[in-house]
Formats: structure tokens, C-alpha cells, sequence
């Protein structure tokens, strides 16, 4: 963002998930009047908790953990009762058993035929070999993990769960999604991490989380019941429908039934919509951009069982193209108080908004009922209700080449005044809970004169590359 020589006293902040609450928040604090526009009926975005007839469930399953003490007290400051701190216990389902995830080597060697974990084994050690003699690092998800990994395991797990999740083939997928999110590059190290837990500090290894109880949406509520108690305000199931950059300097957002002037704009909605919005303000060729960048969307289906379940997990990831779904979460095992009776089982169903996967709920429901009772995770006589919830902008979609759109959009957004963007859709980041609270935050203290986001994130594949 452009400097803005008089300190704002009126921003707009687009999207309430958590980088726009916080920054709302800071804003807010500093004595300047907010005002939060969120399409949706309420605030929290993806890290929402859903309260619906008897259902009180997150949209998946979210663990909060930080290295930030900053980000961790701030959290606690918002949540009175305090934070829960849980082991996570999460799964993989492949070849019809049950395996830690992540991956324990001992585990698999267990449970796999001998013939397939030797398999494993001899891929791996080729790739290995094959790594000795140098070769040019690949630009695309399926050349870095068997790179890594091995073709072996890679078809068995990788492949086929990524393919699912995104909905197109692997090759045609960045390397920058695997060198973010797999933070296990080499199966000697999963051997340390099972060997050693206590020793790794990768974040998809983290072992304990904290979880506040009511559900994860209450670090939500908190800011938003901080704001409104500065005075600010909150525009619900409110989309804008243009912006105009004001000659005095400032901005005119044009909405449904009126007009809003502010001084400033913090925009945490989805890139390719907010550059939409501002229109000319946006050279062309950065707008074409835009249009070259995509966000797989996500169906939850909820079930509501007559009994409580064995299960002790948090999620299992279901890569097996035979079900539809490619995660389940168990609500209850976050927090007991969210199921006083019976219990909930959440399904993930990604897709894009223009497939059937997307309008399809009641057969989704049945599907998700037929899965989960051929998983053995419940009987489907138990099944009592049912309740489906849709995002249509949930994973950036890091497709070959992406980051060749993205730089030169997110460099013009950054050279209007007064106006930044952040958070998961703002910056097309595939980021975690904390790192959102991080980016409003900053965004914040930018708009202020403090801070620069562009210096501390900038827009390259390392940032938080440990996902």
C-alpha cells in the first residue's frame, strides 16, 4: 500500500474472517470508526463456529497452535474462560486400514503387506540415488514429492489425495503447494519424527494445540464483540458492489442500498473480487491477471448420530477415490460441550462452484451417510439429520505458473493509497489460523503509518513456507 499522509479516521474493512476481524481490531483500538462488510450472515469466515438447529459444529477442523507469544497472548486476552490444550490424533485411510497421520514409518511398516512397504522402501531408495547424481529441482507437486517420497508412495497417498482435494492432476499443480504444506522432505525424517517427536518442530508435526471451548469461532466473536464495543460497526450479508477513489483521496463503496465513504480500505475478501471491485484503479494487464486465478470451493455436510461414538480422533483424511469426500473431522472430540446428546460427524467435499458437487446436497448427505457407515465409524441407522454448509472461496489454487499472476496483481493492489489487502484470499496464501491474525494485524498497523506488509510477507513461496 501507498503511504497515505493524514492518519485515516474512518476504514472499511471487506470480509470478517480473522485477518479482517484483526484488523478491524487494531484499527479500532487505535480510535479509528470501522466499519466490517461481510457477504455472509455472520462473522468468522472459514474459522467460524455453525450454530443450526441442534448442530453446533466448525467447518472443519481447526487447531490452534503458534511460536508467536504475541499472537498467542492476544488470543487469550479474547477468551476469558481460557484455552484448551489437546493431543492431536488425526489418521489416513488407505488400502482399507487405519494409519497415524502423520506418517509414523513404524506404523506403516506394520500394517503394510511386506511386499508393498519393501516396495516403499526400494522406491524410495532409488529416488534417493537418483538425488546423488543431481538433477534440476521440478517445478510441478508430482515431480517434488517423488523426488522426495518416491513413486511408490506417491501414487499410494500423495497423488491420489491431491488430485481429489483440487480437482485436476497433480503435474499440473506448483511445487510451491508441497514445499509449503509436506514439511517432511525426506523419509528419514519421518523415521526422526517417530523415533523423536519432541525433537520436531515442523508444523504439520505439531503434536499439541490449543482450542477454545464453544468451538473455535469464539477467537471470532471475541474480536467482533471488541470492535462493536469501540463503536464499530458491522455490515452483514452485504456485498459491495464497486469502489471509487474519492479526488480528495479516500473512497466511495458503492452497495446494495446505499454508499459508504472512508479514508481507507483493509480488504481481506478474495484478491480476484477485491481488483474486480476497484475496476480501472487496477491496470489491465494485472485485472487479466486476476482472471487466471482460482479458489477451489468446499461443501460440509454435518450428521447428527442418535450415539456417541468410539472414535477418538480429531480428522481422517480419506484420499480413496471411492468416497467423495477427502476429510472428516469429529467436533466432539475437540469439545464435549458440543454434542450434550448423540454426536456429529463433519464431511469435506471439494469442488468447484460450477460442478455438481456444489447445488447437490441432499445426495451428498446420503453419500456422506453411505461412506461413513461402510468406514465403520458409525451405523447408518444412527444417521438422524442432516445439515450442509457451502464456501465457495476456501483453497487459493496453486496451479503452474500461478505466482507469475499473482506477483504483478498483488504489486498493483500495493501501489494504490490508502487501500491494502491480506489474509488467506487477500493474499492468496494458503496460510494457518495464527498467520491470518498476523496479517490483519499488520495490515492494521500499515493503514496507521507502522508497519509494512510488504516487508514482512513478502510475496514469495517461502513465506511461512512451513505450513
Amino acid at each position: 500500500m501507498s503511504g497515505i499522509e493524514v492518519r485515516p479516521s474512518r476504514v472499511a474493512v471487506l470480509g470478517a474472517g480473522l485477518a479482517g476481524l484483526r484488523g478491524a481490531d487494531v484499527l479500532s483500538e487505535a480510535g479509528v470508526h470501522v466499519t466490517v462488510i461481510e457477504k455472509e450472515e455472520s462473522h468468522g469466515g472459514l474459522a467460524a463456529t455453525v450454530h443450526r438447529g441442534g448442530f453446533r459444529f466448525d467447518l472443519g477442523p481447526h487447531r490452534f497452535h503458534t511460536t508467536d507469544d504475541t499472537i498467542l497472548g492476544a488470543v487469550r486476552e479474547l477468551l476469558p474462560e481460557g484455552l484448551m490444550e489437546l493431543e492431536r490424533i488425526s489418521r489416513i485411510r488407505l488400502l482399507d486400514k487405519y494409519f497415524r497421520y502423520p506418517l509414523s514409518f513404524v506404523d506403516v511398516l506394520e500394517k503394510m503387506p511386506l511386499r508393498r512397504s519393501a516396495g516403499l522402501t526400494i522406491s524410495y531408495a532409488l529416488e534417493r540415488l537418483r538425488g546423488l547424481a543431481g538433477r534440476v529441482e521440478p517445478d510441478d507437486f508430482r515431480g517434488w514429492v517423488q523426488g522426495r517420497f518416491g513413486r511408490r508412495l506417491y501414487d499410494l497417498y500423495f497423488g491420489p489425495y491431491t488430485e481429489k482435494l483440487w480437482g485436476c492432476p497433480p503435474e499440473e499443480l506448483s511445487a510451491d503447494w508441497a514445499s509449503q504444506r509436506i514439511t517432511v522432505p525426506r523419509l528419514t525424517e519421518l523415521v526422526r519424527a517417530t523415533l523423536f517427536p519432541g525433537r520436531s518442530s515442523a508444523r504439520t508435526l505439531v503434536s499439541r494445540f490449543h482450542y477454545p471451548r464453544g468451538g473455535i469461532g469464539r477467537i471470532a466473536d471475541g474480536l467482533a464483540s471488541r470492535v462493536v464495543s469501540r463503536g464499530g460497526s458491522f455490515l452483514y450479508s452485504a456485498s459491495p458492489k464497486s469502489i471509487m477513489q474519492l479526488k480528495g483521496g479516500g473512497f466511495r463503496i458503492h452497495l446494495d442500498d446505499g454508499e459508504l465513504e472512508v479514508d481507507a480500505v483493509l480488504s481481506s475478501i478474495p484478491v480476484t473480487e477485491y481488483a474486480g471491485l476497484l475496476g480501472g484503479l487496477v491496470p489491465d494487464p494485472a485485472r487479466e491477471s486476476a482472471g487466471n486465478l482460482r479458489f477451489r470451493a468446499i461443501v460440509f455436510v454435518v450428521l447428527k448420530l442418535r450415539k456417541a461414538m468410539d472414535a477418538s480422533d480429531h480428522w481422517i483424511y480419506i484420499p480413496e477415490s471411492r468416497y467423495l469426500f477427502n476429510r472428516i473431522s469429529f467436533p466432539g472430540n475437540f469439545d464435549p460441550g458440543a454434542e450434550p446428546e448423540g454426536s456429529q460427524l463433519v464431511f469435506e467435499f471439494t469442488c468447484d462452484p460450477d460442478d455438481g458437487l456444489w447445488t447437490d446436497g441432499e445426495s451428498l448427505a446420503e453419500s456422506a451417510a453411505r461412506g461413513g457407515a461402510e468406514l465403520g465409524l458409525f451405523e447408518a441407522k444412527d444417521v438422524i439429520d442432516s445439515t450442509t454448509v457451502r464456501y465457495e472461496h476456501a483453497y487459493p489454487v496453486y496451479s503452474l505458473g500461478y505466482s507469475s499472476k499473482l506477483v504483478p496483481l498483488l504489486d498493483a493492489l500495493d501501489r494504490i493509497p490508502g487501500s491494502i489487502t491480506c489474509g488467506r484470499q487477500g493474499l492468496f496464501r494458503y496460510n494457518n489460523m495464527d498467520h491470518s491474525l498476523e496479517m490483519g494485524e499488520c495490515a492494521a498497523l500499515e493503514i496507521l503509518g507502522e508497519e509494512s506488509s510488504l516487508r514482512r510477507f513478502p510475496w514469495t513461496s517461502d513465506t511461512w513456507a512451513d505450513g
